[in-house]
């Protein structure tokens, strides 16, 4: 009897989790790519190897740097790896976060020195982020600000002074390289990190499948897998399995895909909607969403449009997890973040609040540091003047001497405030002013009217185009593309450019002087590695003027901030920030009189786009750019737009642009993806239709 009123249990228990598990989502086969360790620690002290071994590594990240990594679960595992993978000398290629003791914090940095071959970056830092707090690292390119993020997330090591992130955190990182596709579906990708809710799903249909095979099992073994179940069902429960779809439905209506593209495989998405599905896959794990998250994130926003932009500002600020940000889109940082660090004069400076009140506070700072500054230099003077006058004076030596050793203590002190004090900014912009001035290469001659696209379709079918249209592009014109994101303006450029074949109609170009210049966003990336700069800026400007000085090239690096001993530096170790500057000073060195601009504000800072409006302001050639930065665009001084919109670009007179020229009805999902996956259908229909036939 006893054993028939536990069968009935079981089987109750059985149907009931069978139930729910009819609303489970599919279980997902994980991709798990374990990060190879760094490189083997140097000998540097006996005290550093002791300091080592207490701190556990990397748990598990993504060779794209977009997972999260936990400490390890036992002693052995962390003194083990951590003494194998911890560089300790500021090398490239250290593979261990460094958890250690923070008293409180998230990220303790103290008396840090970071530098990149003979540049020092940082000297004698420090800084302290609490839990929870967002924090938008800012400065100019090139000032450091990923070199430090890496460090964070343990990608590299500081030369001198310590950094030490909670051991209690889990730490995920994004970085601003573009992403691999894998061969899951976009919704496989994005709750590929949800670990406990994975792994409490598998558990869960373990449990079920015991329950659903008690048909020969003792009393002892029904109870035991009835509780079983019922541990695997409260599991579940606290993971949160059961909010798990609408967390990551949110999230990925967020970031702007189609529903219909949740099944559609990664590696058919473009580079920009790749990195979309790795920004939501770290949203969605314990470093983008649990309570013991950091995240970091370098450069989030450059594939994103404003609606996902802002979409991403309220997550970010509504979430439980410590972030730092490194970006350029101060929208971002107004919207997400409640303090600001600011690497400038190779330190880091400590603000609350957002970007803007940032700006407003570095100024009263910077007002209140020169008044002290001043201030001191009078009374280090009355000193020097007290102790040259008297220090040879029997009665008054004693007196001289004293002042003398508050001349020593002022002095010090002096040398903190006159960093500050001397500080020289640019307006609205983080980091040390700097003076770029950058100069286009003289447009070649040319017929007024330059290319024509005439009844043309793009994309890769007749049936199914991304857009059709026509246009012409005329010499002295501006033209600024408007349009929701994914409704296909990069396509439309590079069908201008020539790089993607038109599936009908006519692409003319009027004058075969016409010659085309490209800056697309991506640009940066396909930039060789083991050249230094100076060597790749003059390879591609003398495939037009063979007989350029080196000089030249020098100075187009210089105008954007790449001087001295930097321009020998190899491009593999530049930032993103500093890679887009190299590619920009190649670009206006290339006689050009018709140039297409993809979104090339993605990776410049502040000074370097107001470099780049500056130098087209007396540039007369055909100016043709794909932008959703509305002050780029005003900057540009446009004569005509191209409207993007259901499938179709028209081409009009600008008389001004307007707010609502940037306020569009998003287009959800990617246009190539959508193109394709109608395509697919299209041959299923016609296969159908075919067997219908036969």
């Amino acid at each position: 009897h006893a054993r028939g009123i536990v069968a009935r249990s079981a089987s109750t228990l059985v149907m009931s989790a069978a139930a729910l598990s009819l609303r489970l989502p599919r279980s997902v086969a994980r991709d798990v790519r374990v990060s190879a360790g760094g490189k083997k620690a140097r000998k540097k002290s006996a005290a550093l190897k002791s300091k080592v071994a207490q701190q556990p590594p990397v748990g598990g990240g993504d060779v794209d740097g977009s997972g999260g990594s936990k400490v390890p679960a036992t002693a052995a595992e962390s003194n083990a790896s951590s003494a194998e993978n911890y560089g300790g000398l500021g090398y490239d290629g250290d593979n261990a976060i460094p958890y250690g003791d923070t008293s409180g914090a998230s990220i303790k940095i103290t008396d840090a020195m970071l530098s990149v071959g003979d540049v020092d970056l940082l000297s004698n830092a420090s800084v302290l982020i609490m839990p929870g707090q967002k924090v938008a690292l800012v400065g100019g390119n090139g000032c450091g600000k990923s070199t430090l993020l890496k460090c964070i997330a343990g990608k590299r090591s500081l030369q001198d002074g310590t950094l030490a992130i909670s051991r209690e955190l889990s730490v995920g990182y994004f970085e601003q390289t573009a992403v691999s596709g894998s061969q899951l579906t976009v919704y496989e990708e994005a709750r590929s990190r949800m670990d406990r809710v994975n792994a409490a799903e598998k558990a869960l249909r373990e449990a079920e499948a015991k329950c659903g095979n008690m048909g020969s099992a003792d009393e002892e073994e029904a109870c035991r897998n009835a509780d079983e179940l019922m541990d695997a069902l409260a599991e579940f429960d606290m993971a949160g399995g059961h909010e798990a779809e609408k967390k990551i439905s949110n999230v990925l209506d967020g970031l702007g895909f189609a529903r219909s593209q949740w099944d559609a495989k990664c590696d058919d998405l473009s580079g920009g909607w790749q990195m979309r599905v790795a920004l939501a896959r770290l949203l969605l794990s314990p470093a983008g969403s649990g309570d013991d998250g950091l995240l970091l994130l370098d450069e989030p926003t450059n594939h994103l449009d404003e609606a996902a932009k802002t979409w991403l500002a309220k997550w970010i600020k509504d979430s439980p997890c410590t972030t730092v940000i490194v970006s350029h889109e101060q929208e971002l940082m107004d919207g997400a973040c409640d303090h600001v660090a600011e690497v400038r004069g190779r330190g880091l400076h400590w603000y609350t609040g957002n970007f803007a009140d940032f700006l407003e506070a570095r100024d009263e700072r910077i007002a209140v540091a020169k008044a002290l500054y001043e201030k001191q230099l009078a009374e280090e003077a009355d000193l020097k003047d007290f102790i040259r006058r008297f220090s040879a004076n029997a009665s008054k030596s004693t007196q001289a001497q004293s002042r003398a050793k508050l001349l020593e203590k002022l002095q010090k002190e002096m040398l903190k405030t006159v960093s500050a004090a001397t500080a020289t900014v640019s307006d609205g912009a983080a980091g040390d002013a700097s003076a770029m001035n950058l100069k286009l290469a003289k447009p070649p001659p040319s017929n007024q009217d330059q290319l024509r696209l005439i009844d043309a379709k793009l994309g890769y079918t007749k049936e199914n185009p991304i857009l059709s249209g026509s246009l012409t592009l005329s010499r002295e014109m501006r033209v600024v593309v408007l349009g929701p994101n994914g409704a296909g303006k990069s396509t439309l450029l590079k069908s201008i450019a020539g790089t993607m074949a038109l599936v009908s109609g006519e692409r003319e170009v009027c004058d075969e002087r016409v010659k085309l210049g490209v800056f697309s966003q991506d640009l940066a990336q396909y930039l060789p590695k083991d050249a230094t700069c100076l060597e790749y800026v003059m390879d591609v400007a003398r495939q037009d003027d063979p007989l350029m000085r080196e000089e030249k090239g020098r100075a187009a690096l210089g105008a954007l901030g790449i001087t001295g001993t930097m321009a020998l530096r190899k491009i593999g170790s530049l930032s993103g920030g500093e890679k887009a500057r190299v590619a920009l000073a190649a670009f206006v060195l290339q006689p050009r009189n018709c140039l297409l601009l993809d979104e090339p504000s993605n990776h410049l800072d502040v000074g370097a786009v107001k470099a780049l409006t500056d130098g087209l302001q007396g540039w007369d050639g055909c100016l043709f750019a794909v932008s959703h930065n509305k002050a780029f665009c005003e900057s540009l001084n446009p004569t005509h737009v191209v409207r993007v919109k259901d499938g179709s670009f028209i081409l009009e007179n600008c008389y001004g642009l307007t707010d609502a020229d940037f306020e569009h009805e998003e287009v959800v999902g990617d246009a190539t993806a959508r193109a394709l996956e109608t395509n697919k259908g299209s041959v299923v229909v016609q296969e159908e239709k075919e067997m219908v036939a036969v």
